[in-house]
């Protein structure tokens, strides 16, 4: 029922027609009954919104009327009940045992669902109108009145079809008409023009911080500020949810980036929402016409195309779509479909790759996922891990990676290739321990595989831990209760507060391959990680080198100190096959060799 008086609260402005006016969802039920309509009738609002109409008029669930009801949802064309045939559509009483003569009009507008209508009914009564036609010259200023007002409750109607009820800019419907006249333009005068989309960075946090109406506040602030920077003739409109569209008539690329470069400054400075401030960037999206499409459709998604790229390109930017990028796009649609039948098709493959501490033994191996693609070969995690995490997939893949290779963690320690001590680590997403079915799934695999939490070392990236720390130190405090260890990967490719570092409780700090790399080649590359082996030291914490590949390398990390490597130097990543043979020779050799494994990665 609540949602029912949030959607009917955009009709009240209709409480003040002399006409009869309700609106109907698709499943017959009342969303909304005006005042007109309680004295005509003798039904109050309160008695008949949230029921089914049927129920309440079961003459009007006869094929007469319910058909022609139900085909109103599905059409841009009106229909009207004539007065002269319908006589009572809503029995409405009169002195003496009538009843009112009525002209029934039933047209849709936009639901607040997206491709969703309502079903908008206006009664007019016919019956003062007669009397008027034969009367006097007051009766026939009355029903001009009353003709007045039923224009304007038709203007209204049209406001509702094609305009946005939250911001007052135009709505698909409208947008969708203005690209149909550019387009015909364009193919008259062969001029081009631009459709830029845009949606708000990190809406959703405001809605849910702050609530829906300071929400709504913030998108007719920026409504306003869109206006404000586009000319009279162009077309601003929302598209639904944070997302926005301006269509420019007679662009060119340099045109579209000014107005795109104007919207980012325009949005940038905070808005005032009655007691808060809230700051905002965006996302845009430029579609140059007709290159990007010679239809509405194809339009907007060459526009959403571009402003995904935006995105990608770290928000608060504003990129042109290309057939280059489309056809980006529609490879990774068609990688991400595969992405979901990869796990069931056996495709993914766990590689393994030792890690050493400065006396060259294996104290541990990290277990690093890959995807064996029919077509393309092997992938690597940075091309499907986000498409997971994206399409809600993330944990099937993280659980089948967890099992597997926590089973063969425990098949090397019982065959004696590893120490007992030997750790396994796993690198996982912070959005995936958000999720309290990954904690069960973690604590049933170490059971199975008869393996100590203490073993297993999960790996999260820093620009995640650092994205909200005070919410990911509850997490971390979470795996060290369950006895696992913590390791931060990628470590100095964020920004991470020393404030927070101090607090986080961390057992690893995994310095970034570009660092490494830089050894002999670069002294601000060397002085970072100095800096880095440093403040683990000083914080209790173990260092591990990412990426170690020549013996330059390993001697600096030897002399600063640096407690754990692992890089091409010693082993690649290998299958699990080819890493038992290795962990059997090193055994034998009793330390890791140099280049020991010739794997590809």
């Amino acid at each position: 029922m609540d949602d029912i008086k949030k959607a009917a609260a955009q009709f009240d402005i209709l409480d003040y027609s002399p006409i009869g006016q309700f609106v109907l969802s698709k499943d017959n039920i009342v969303i909304f009954w005006n005042k007109c309509l309680e004295t005509w009738s003798g039904i109050s609002r309160d008695q008949i919104v949230g029921t089914d109409l049927i129920t309440q008029f079961p003459h009007l669930g006869s094929d007469k009327y319910a058909e022609n009801i139900k085909k109103i949802f599905d059409s841009n064309l009106p229909i009207i009940f004539s007065s002269q045939f319908n006589k009572h559509f809503i029995p409405s009483p009169l002195p003496g045992g009538k009843f009112r003569i009525q002209n029934t009009f039933i047209t849709r507008i936009p639901a607040q669902e997206e491709g969703e209508y309502y079903a908008f009914f206006a009664i007019q009564d016919e019956t003062n109108a007669t009397a008027a036609l034969e009367s006097n010259k007051r009766a026939l200023s009355q029903l001009k009145e009353e003709m007045e007002v039923r224009k304007k409750a038709e203007e209204q109607l049209v406001q509702l079809a094609r305009y946005d009820n939250v911001t007052g800019l135009a709505n698909r419907r409208l947008l969708r008409e203005g690209l149909l006249r550019a387009l015909a333009k364009t193919r008259r005068y062969h001029k081009t023009f631009a459709l830029i989309f845009l949606d708000l960075d990190h809406f959703k946090d405001i809605n849910d911080t702050m609530g829906h109406d300071v929400g709504d506040l913030l998108l007719k602030s920026v409504a306003e500020r869109l206006k404000g920077r586009v000319r009279e003739n162009d077309l601003v409109a929302r598209m639904g949810g944070d997302e926005f569209a301006i269509l420019i008539d007679d662009s060119d690329p340099d045109d579209a980036a000014h107005v795109s470069q104007g919207i980012l400054e325009a949005l940038s400075p905070f808005h005032k929402l009655d007691n808060n401030e809230v700051f905002v960037s965006s996302s845009i999206g430029i579609a140059m016409c007709p290159e990007a499409g010679e239809d509405p459709e194809t339009i907007c998604k060459s526009a959403d195309t571009a402003m995904y790229l935006a995105k990608k390109m770290g928000r608060n930017n504003y990129q042109f779509f290309s057939q280059e990028l489309h056809e980006e796009t529609m490879k990774r649609i068609f990688l991400e479909n595969d992405l979901r039948h990869a796990l069931s098709q056996n495709e993914f493959i766990l590689f393994y790759q030792p890690k050493v501490d400065m006396n060259a033994n294996v104290i541990g191996m990290e277990a690093l996922i890959r995807w064996q693609h029919s077509k393309l070969g092997m992938v690597g995690p940075d091309k499907f891990i986000p498409m997971a995490e994206k399409t809600g997939i993330i944990s099937p893949i993280s659980e089948w990676a967890l099992q597997t290779a926590c089973t063969q963690l425990r098949e090397w320690k019982k065959s004696n290739y590893l120490a007992m001590d030997a750790t396994l680590a796993v690198n996982v997403s912070l959005r995936l321990l958000k999720q309290e079915s990954f904690w069960d799934t973690i604590k049933r695999i170490l059971y199975e595989t008869e393996l100590g939490p203490h073993f297993l070392e999960l790996e999260l990236v820093e620009s995640s831990i650092m994205s909200d720390p005070q919410e990911t130190i509850d997490i971390l405090e979470r795996i060290h209760k369950l006895g696992a260890r913590i390791a931060v990967d990628d470590f100095g490719s964020g920004y991470s507060s020393l404030t927070y570092l101090k607090r986080l409780p961390i057992d690893i700090i995994k310095i970034d391959m570009p660092f490494v790399q830089g050894i002999g080649k670069d002294r601000n590359d060397e002085e970072i990680i100095k800096v880095i082996i440093s403040l683990a030291k000083s914080l209790g914490l173990q260092s591990v080198a990412e990426g170690v590949e020549t013996k330059e390398q390993v001697s600096f990390l030897h002399e600063h100190k640096c407690d754990v490597m692992q890089g091409f130097y010693f082993c690649r990543p290998m299958p699990a096959e080819v890493a038992t043979h290795v962990l059997e020779e090193i055994l034998t050799e009793g330390k890791v060799k140099e280049s020991e494994c010739s794997a590809t990665n």
